[in-house]
């Protein structure tokens, strides 16, 4: 008696191709109703801007009274400002302070130039903005009294 083969099975019937065909359709289905990733990368980009946002870094602190030169400081050409304290000597009702900033190896007495800060308050605490290229600078102050540069950078 001889043996009959027997029949082969339609493709898509094999083992093989209904692992696949699952493991597709657990894939599919873990897509659509697993985890919900929008607030995880919502507060993924959230902390990249966060960390984007540049903050206010000193970069040189500057004290003393009367007519100064500070030593020399490097800008890198972010936003820059120079935060001031300045207190004129006692009894003059009136106060004299100017500052500088100044290019490495030049002089603001051979060369002029307009100063950064000036008032004639007897007292003065601000800030003013400046607008310099990346590089290194010296602070010339010119005063009457008691005062504190803060040059700052944001970084």
């Amino acid at each position: 008696m001889e043996q009959t083969p027997k029949p082969k099975k339609p493709w898509y019937k094999k083992t093989w191709v209904i692992i696949i065909g699952v493991l597709v359709l657990l894939f599919i289905l873990a897509g659509l109703f697993g985890p919900d990733n929008s607030k995880q990368t919502n507060s993924t980009n959230k902390s990249g801007a966060e960390k984007s946002q540049k903050e206010w870094t000193e970069v040189y602190v500057f004290k003393g009274n009367g007519m100064k030169q500070s030593p020399v400081f490097e800008l890198f050409g972010g936003e820059a400002r120079l935060r001031y304290s300045y207190k004129g000597a006692e009894g003059l009702g009136v106060g004299v302070f100017g500052v500088y900033v100044v290019n490495e190896g030049d002089d603001v007495m051979k060369s002029g130039g307009a100063p950064e800060i000036m008032t004639s308050a007897e007292k003065e605490e601000s800030e003013s903005y400046i607008h310099k290229s990346a590089g290194k600078y010296y602070l010339n102050v010119n005063a009457q009294g008691d005062w504190v540069v803060i040059v700052e950078e944001k970084k």
